[in-house]
C-alpha cells in the first residue's frame, strides 16, 4: 500500500513540476508576467509534500482502525466495536484538522477536496456506525440478561423440585422455567 501511495505522491510532485517549467500555449498567458520564483515553486512543491505526507500517516491510521472495525463486527464483539468505532470517529477528526491546516497548489487542490470529502464520509460512518453498535450493544445485553435470567429460572426450578423431593411433599411445579 505504502508503494502505490509513493507512485502517487510521485506521480502528482512530477505533474506540479512540469507543469510549473511547461511553455505556455497561449500567447495572452505567456505576456502574463511570472508571479512565481523558483524559490516559491519549491515552497509551494515542499507544501504539497508535506501534505502528501500528512495524507499517508493519517491513511495509515485509518486502514487500522477500518480494520479493527471489521474485526470487531465479524466476531460480534460490540465492546470493541464500539471503542473501534471511536477511535475511527476521533481520528477522521484529527485528519480533517490537519487537511485544513495546508495550502497545497492548484494541481492538488481537488485531490485535497476528495480527501477531506472521504474524512468527513468516514468520520459520519464511524457515528453511525457507533450509534448502531450501542443499541445492537443494548439489545445484545437485553438478550444475554434474559438468558440469564432464563438460567436463573430453570436454576430456581430446580431447586424448588429437590427441595419438594427432600421435604417427601409435592408441590405443585407446573412453573413456566422461561420467562
Amino acid at each position: 500500500m505504502k508503494k502505490y501511495i509513493y507512485i502517487v505522491f510521485s506521480f502528482l510532485l512530477a505533474l506540479v513540476v512540469f507543469g510549473i517549467y511547461s511553455e505556455p500555449n497561449n500567447d495572452k498567458i505567456a505576456s502574463q508576467p511570472q508571479a512565481s520564483s523558483p524559490q516559491s515553486i519549491l515552497v509551494s512543491i515542499y507544501k504539497d509534500v508535506q501534505w502528501g505526507a500528512n495524507v499517508q500517516k493519517h491513511w495509515t491510521i485509518l486502514t487500522t482502525d477500518i480494520n479493527n472495525v471489521s474485526n470487531a463486527a465479524n466476531n460480534s464483539d460490540y465492546a470493541e466495536l464500539a471503542a473501534c468505532t471511536q477511535y475511527t470517529i476521533n481520528h477522521t477528526e484529527k485528519a480533517i484538522e490537519e487537511n485544513d491546516q495546508y495550502k497545497v497548489s492548484p494541481q492538488l487542490q481537488e485531490a485535497q477536496k476528495e480527501w477531506r470529502m472521504a474524512l468527513q464520509d468516514y468520520n459520519s460512518a464511524g457515528k453511525f456506525l457507533f450509534q448502531v453498535t450501542n443499541e445492537t450493544k443494548s439489545v445484545n445485553e437485553r438478550f444475554v440478561n434474559f438468558k440469564h435470567a432464563a438460567t436463573l429460572s430453570n436454576s430456581g426450578t430446580s431447586h424448588l423440585k429437590r427441595m419438594s423431593e427432600s421435604l417427601k411433599i409435592n408441590l405443585p411445579l407446573n412453573l413456566n422455567s422461561t420467562f
